[in-house]
């Protein structure tokens, strides 16, 4: 069968607070998130993988508390422009180890005088990761210990009902219709990592548009030996 073109346009994931499906998995995270007064020293690390619903979380979190929400590289151009916000999220400071060397450096140094400036004011920070400070390579040993000493919550890996939440959502946000017993029938089989459940839900989507084809039983058992020889 002969492949169409699939133009690649940005998909627009639901963000919301009631989008979110709370499990064992995450209720950790989301009840210290709504429990700011727990934060040591007002800051708490957001640790989670891939794909494990940390941007979702920084979003709403951002959106309750009215905080100013940046990705890591906007960290240095906002402290340049003096920002003065007393609720701040930072997402994925593990980036910073793919960073040109003297471009980590100021970003490293932002960051530490971002942590002193809102402390200082008795503000909140919020910063996600995919890894834990110590696993993370940072070149300001100042700032290793300080997020050393900050509370941290971690994501776990998904268990059998966030898996078919995250099922669910992703094939709603690709407005994607797959029968309950196919779910069920993926669900059973799937790769129970938050990276892989997202990569064949979106292999599902792209297979199925250049294909012209509607997502049915043979077609997920090739997408799933597909994704299980890619894993």
């Amino acid at each position: 069968m002969n492949e169409q073109l699939v133009l690649d346009l940005s998909l627009k994931a639901a963000l919301e607070k009631e989008d979110f499906f709370i499990s064992p998995s995450n209720l950790d995270a989301v009840t210290l998130l709504g429990n700011t007064d727990r934060w040591a020293s007002g800051v708490l690390l957001l640790v989670g993988p891939k794909g494990s619903g940390k941007t979702h979380l920084c979003t709403v979190w951002s959106k309750e508390q009215k905080a100013k929400h940046l990705k890591l590289e906007a960290v240095l151009p906002e402290m340049e422009k003096g920002l003065d916000h007393d609720l701040v999220c930072v997402e994925d400071i593990d980036i910073i180890e793919k960073t040109e060397r003297q471009k980590k450096s100021k970003i490293e140094e932002g960051i530490f005088h971002l942590i002193n400036s809102i402390r200082s004011r008795g503000g909140k920070l919020l910063i996600s990761s995919r890894k834990m400070p110590n696993s993370v390579s940072l070149g300001l040993k100042d700032l290793v210990s300080r997020l050393q000493s900050f509370s941290n919550t971690n994501i776990k890996e998904p268990d059998d009902s966030l898996v078919m939440a995250l099922l669910l959502k992703y094939f709603n946000d690709r407005q994607i219709y797959v029968k309950h017993s196919n779910l069920d029938y993926i669900a059973a089989r799937i790769n129970r990592t938050y990276s892989s459940i997202y990569d064949f839900v979106n292999y599902l989507d792209h297979k199925s548009l250049a294909l012209n084809t509607k997502v049915t039983r043979p077609f997920i058992d090739s997408a799933l030996n597909k994704m299980e020889k890619t894993y």
